[in-house]
């Protein structure tokens, strides 16, 4: 019984390890024992997707398109997380902070 449970366990983290969207694969562990997705950071864009996203934009707002330095734009995901949208580079759009909270408030 004990060895099934950390077959189990263990086949949960290399799947957990592989998976792009885990960006922080210190809180596998803590993810298994609390199924809280908290401790995978799965939600936050990395800044190298940030930095890539920004320049195929041309430090322009994809809400108002205006444009803005880096340092005053936020990653937001084009099709929510919670509705599936995975956090991966195509689903990630630059948006102003005035725009995102904006966003955010819908």
């Amino acid at each position: 019984m004990k060895y099934l449970i950390i077959k189990k366990i263990d086949e949960e983290v290399k799947r957990l390890i592989l998976d792009d969207d885990v960006t922080k694969k210190t809180g596998i562990y803590p993810y298994i024992l609390t199924r809280k997705e908290k401790y995978l950071s799965i939600r936050a864009f990395t800044d190298a997707q940030k930095l890539a996203t920004y320049e195929r934009q041309g430090g322009i707002c994809a809400d108002c398109g205006q444009h803005f330095e880096l340092s005053q734009m936020e990653a937001d995901h084009i099709t929510p997380w919670h509705d599936g949208g995975r956090t991966i580079t195509d689903n990630c759009q630059m948006l102003c902070r005035e725009c995102n909270r904006r966003k955010s408030g819908k």
